[in-house]
């Protein structure tokens, strides 16, 4: 079962609140106008606001549902729907990073889906958060030691070369 649907029961019984919204939730707290926050652009269901402090370039902003989804994997339509207006944020912007981050191993620190759409040029001195992975002793990377081949993230195959057969 998809963790929003735990969410949203869990508070179920809480009177007066509206099950679209996470309770402690800072960006639902936006969506519902009890926090302020710089709204760069509202659609039916999707809101982009300045973060905090200004972002880490000019024009940064987060493009988030206002229904509360904890992620990019709980609700699909929920994700695509917000994605596709990040996309078009950045249509405008021109080059950009389109971020999002499922988890806090992966760096998310508010657990409601939000899009990063972060403006780049040249010589900006933004470096992305990710490095190589370390080599094992056999030298291969650690996403090796999980399994990798075709369909598996990781799994590379050089053009030219034959794919195997199928079974």
């Amino acid at each position: 079962m998809p963790r929003y649907v735990e969410d949203r029961r869990m508070m179920d019984g809480m009177p007066g609140l509206d099950r679209r919204f996470g309770a402690g939730c800072p960006f639902c707290h936006i969506v519902r106008g009890v926090a302020p926050a710089r709204v760069v652009r509202e659609w039916a269901d999707v809101l982009a606001i300045r973060p905090r402090g200004g972002g880490v370039t000019p024009g940064h902003v987060l493009v988030l549902p206002k229904t509360h989804v904890p992620d990019v994997a709980a609700d699909p339509v929920v994700s695509a729907l917000t994605m596709r207006h990040a996309a078009e944020l950045a249509a405008e912007v021109g080059d950009c990073n389109v971020i999002t981050s499922r988890g806090t191993a992966a760096t998310q620190t508010v657990l409601h889906l939000h899009i990063h759409v972060v403006p780049r040029r040249p010589g900006d001195g933004i470096q992305l958060p990710w490095t190589a992975a370390p080599q094992t002793q056999t030298g291969v990377g650690a996403g090796a030691e999980r399994g990798s081949g075709p369909g598996r993230p990781g799994h590379e195959r050089r053009a030219g070369t034959a794919r195997p057969a199928s079974r």
